[in-house]
């Protein structure tokens, strides 16, 4: 990039921290923890309506005035619903519990990717504005974000939901862009999803760095995008030689 870069927006999840174990295993404990009200018998019930009803909240999530995890309550009470175990209010309330107890071990579920805080305070030394373009709902995201203190870390966050769309799509980075009061230019996102950071990014304006510490092919990651990163990193450390 011949443009001086003045921000450094990072993706959250599998970029700046990772999970402990997956997030698949993560709503097994959950169930697990609702087992005695849902019975272990109605779990595979459970999570065949969860897959379906979560992929429709996804993509329908900003086309109704509902609040996203007011959506994602009544997923989970449609889950519920559909094993039997409750009906009516009694689902919305196992529902809302169930999100409560989620948001929770989501939480503690996180730590920092390897050099992500001395990165960022790298960054901050040198004068860059740093930020985070995440993608999901503000009670989740920001549960994960203050549990590790990544809010006093970085001068921005944005989650996904803010912008009422979802990366790839443009609002997003531009409403990081003007909370930064950086042009997009001279600025760049990094991230582990070539989809949703890189090529988003890129057609946003900024400079999409792809974050690959698993060293996957490039040309296998990029093969079905018009787009290919500005730069590769496998180091988030890396970054400090791009932007010097």
């Amino acid at each position: 990039m011949s443009n001086k870069i003045k921000a450094v927006f990072f993706d959250l999840d599998e970029t700046l921290i990772e999970n402990k174990i997956p997030v698949r295993d993560l709503f097994a404990r959950m169930y697990f923890d609702f087992e005695e009200k849902l019975g272990q018998e109605n779990k595979e019930i459970f999570f065949s309506s969860l897959r379906e009803n979560a992929a429709n909240l996804w993509s329908t999530m900003f086309e109704v005035e509902l609040a996203p995890e007011q959506q994602f309550v009544n997923c989970f009470a449609e889950c519920v619903s559909a094993t039997g175990a409750a009906k009516g209010s009694a689902a919305t309330a196992i529902g809302q519990n169930m999100f409560d107890h989620y948001e929770g071990l989501s939480s503690n579920n996180v730590v920092f990717h390897d050099g992500a805080i001395e990165t960022l305070a790298e960054l901050r030394d040198q004068g860059i504005i740093t930020g985070l373009i995440t993608n999901g709902m503000e009670q989740i995201q920001l549960g994960k974000i203050h549990k590790l203190g990544i809010h006093e870390l970085v001068d921005h966050v944005t989650v996904s939901a803010q912008a009422r769309a979802h990366k790839p799509f443009a609002p997003v980075f531009e409403l990081a862009l003007s909370r930064a009061q950086v042009d997009a230019q001279h600025a760049v996102q990094i991230g582990d999803h070539a989809t949703n950071d890189v090529a988003g990014a890129i057609r946003a304006g900024l400079g999409g760095i792809y974050y690959n510490p698993g060293r996957l092919d490039l040309e296998n990651s990029f093969a079905d995008l018009n787009e290919t990163p500005t730069h590769h990193i496998q180091h988030l450390s890396e970054v400090l030689r791009i932007v010097a």
